[in-house]
């Protein structure tokens, strides 16, 4: 079931854009063809990153199995997941363009790779490096950017409340 609802997503997509397509502009169908590029690329990446995931959690797993326990290791496998987390984020990003979502939901997406990206800098940084201020400042980052995205959801609920006028 799920492959006939990809194929009516992207048959959907498909006649979409060629209703749009003539009344585009030139800058439009240029920014949309780049998108679509960039997505083929991003594709690309994640598919090298999922085979590097898989051989890292492979000798992960040899390791466990010798009684070799590596603590960054396991950051090494942490940090490559919120990679492919962020890549997958970043394709959300560009689908956001292709259908031409709201700039409020692009926004969100952005904040969120963000948050994600932060994320993946504290599981693998090693704190003994790094001194107070930096710690400091990096919460003071992870704190705002939960702010931002509390306050950019809300606003997205606040605006699926409102009838909307036709």
């Amino acid at each position: 079931m799920k492959n006939d609802e990809v194929k009516q997503s992207s048959k959907k997509g498909i006649q979409q854009l060629k209703s749009v397509w003539p009344e585009l502009d030139w800058f439009d169908r240029f920014d949309y063809l780049v998108t679509v590029f960039v997505s083929g690329i991003l594709a690309i990446v994640i598919l090298v990153a999922v085979i590097r995931l898989t051989s890292n959690v492979f000798q992960l797993f040899q390791q466990q199995l010798t009684n070799h326990i590596d603590f960054t290791a396991f950051q090494t496998t942490f940090g490559m997941l919120l990679t492919l987390l962020i890549a997958f984020e970043f394709r959300n990003s560009l689908n956001a363009i292709l259908e031409r979502k709201s700039l409020l939901i692009q926004v969100r997406i952005v904040v969120l790779i963000a948050i994600l990206a932060l994320a993946r800098k504290f599981l693998v940084l090693d704190p003994k490096e790094y001194d107070a201020a930096i710690m400091a400042a990096y919460a003071a980052m992870a704190l705002s950017l939960g702010v931002i995205y509390w306050l950019i959801s809300r606003s997205l609920f606040d605006q699926a409340d409102q009838p909307t006028e036709d």
